[in-house]
C-alpha cells in the first residue's frame, strides 16, 4: 500500500484577482493566460477548490480521496487523530502587483458568531 503514496504533486487551481499580476506565470510556470493571477492554491481540501493528482498512479484523484483511503499512513497517527481527513492547510502562492490591505481571520468560534 505504501507504494501509492510516492511525493504526490498536484494540478495548481489558480485565481483570477483584481490585484492579481503576473509573476506567478512568469516565475513559477504557471499556465494562464490572466494579466491578474492572483493566487496559485498548490495544496487545498477547500470545498469546490479540492486539489486533484497531476501524475503517477493515484493522478486523476482528489486529495480528499487519498485523505479518505490512506488515512494516517498519509497524515501521520498524531495529525490523523487530531483532524481526521480533514487537511489542516491550504497552500499557496499569491502574487499582488500592488500592497494589499492588512487582513484579519477570525479563529473558527468567532466566524462562526458573525456569519
Amino acid at each position: 500500500m505504501r507504494a501509492h503514496l510516492y511525493p504526490l504533486k498536484f494540478q495548481p487551481i489558480l485565481k483570477d484577482k483584481i490585484w492579481g499580476g503576473e509573476k506567478l506565470k512568469e516565475e513559477f510556470n504557471k499556465k494562464s493566460n490572466s494579466k491578474e493571477l492572483g493566487e496559485s492554491w498548490e495544496i487545498s481540501t477547500v470545498p469546490g477548490d479540492i486539489s486533484i493528482v497531476s501524475r503517477g498512479e493515484l493522478k486523476g484523484q482528489s486529495l480528499q480521496e487519498i485523505l479518505e483511503t490512506y488515512k494516517e499512513e498519509l497524515l501521520g497517527h498524531q495529525n490523523f487523530k487530531r483532524f481526521g481527513t480533514s487537511f489542516p492547510l491550504l497552500i499557496k502562492f499569491i502574487d499582488a502587483k500592488e500592497d494589499l490591505s492588512i487582513q484579519l481571520h477570525p479563529n473558527d468560534n468567532l466566524a462562526k458568531k458573525t456569519s
